[in-house]
């Protein structure tokens, strides 16, 4: 009998400039993935939700949906999420397949709120975040936004104008808690670097002769996600061309 268990592939919706699995992911796999989208976690934009929520929520819905899946995709700042999903799953290991991981980094909510405010306004004063609680710094830079965007927008609904900044109040609610050094360190079971990484954690390492930005469309990327999901991810390291 054919193998039908999905595919699961972690990924941003709204980043800028966007990552996805879509042109890597094998033949035949596209129809079997199931998607999350962190950044679509309920409520997340209002409150900052520690991972082992999140993961036990994901979980959730993906044993809800079917069998469990054949590996977690994920990249980027995601790896912790996407580890502490797979250990949130029931039943045996899944493997987990990460590009490109970024382990948490305080300074990242900082630099976010910075870029986000550069894009609307280049002479806001960008308050100071970092070292507050995950709460209050959320709650602080929440109402920086609207300041901002109302500053832009006048006379629109203050309503109407709280949901177009949900998208970044989700972002930074996201990107404080993968900021913190979780208690047990991402586990993937394999790790695919572009040239200029390197990944200190577990896991088997394949590196791929490209850049981060040529990742997500490289052939042979697509080749090595081909074989570890023919061999449920028990493949050894390497190193590719692109």
């Amino acid at each position: 009998m054919q193998d039908q268990r999905p595919l699961v592939i972690m990924e941003f919706g709204n980043e800028v400039p966007r990552r996805t699995f879509g042109g890597i992911l094998p033949d035949g796999w596209r129809e079997r993935t199931l998607r999350i989208d962190p950044l679509r976690y309920p409520g997340l934009a209002d409150g900052v939700v520690g991972t082992a929520e999140q993961a036990a929520h994901w979980a959730e819905r993906i044993t809800a949906a079917g069998p469990l899946p054949v590996a977690v995709l994920a990249y980027c700042s995601a790896v912790g999420l996407a580890s502490a999903l797979v250990e949130a799953l029931p039943g045996p290991d899944v493997p987990l397949i990460v590009l490109d991981p970024a382990p948490g980094d305080p300074k990242a909510p900082q630099e976010l709120l910075d870029d986000l405010a550069l894009a609307m306004d280049e002479s806001a004063e960008v308050p100071t975040i970092t070292g507050l609680p995950s709460g209050d710094a959320l709650t602080l830079a929440g109402s920086f936004l609207l300041s901002v965007i109302v500053g832009c927008s006048p006379g629109l609904d203050e309503e109407i104008l709280v949901e177009l900044t949900e998208g970044q109040r989700a972002w930074l609610s996201f990107t404080l808690t993968a900021a913190v050094p979780p208690q047990a360190p991402p586990a993937p079971t394999h790790v695919l670097l572009s040239e200029a990484l390197d990944w200190p954690g577990s896991g088997a390492v394949h590196r791929v002769d490209v850049t981060a930005e040529e990742l997500f469309h490289a052939p042979a990327v697509k080749v090595l996600l081909t074989n570890l999901l023919a061999t449920g991810g028990k493949e050894e390291p390497c190193s590719l061309p692109s």
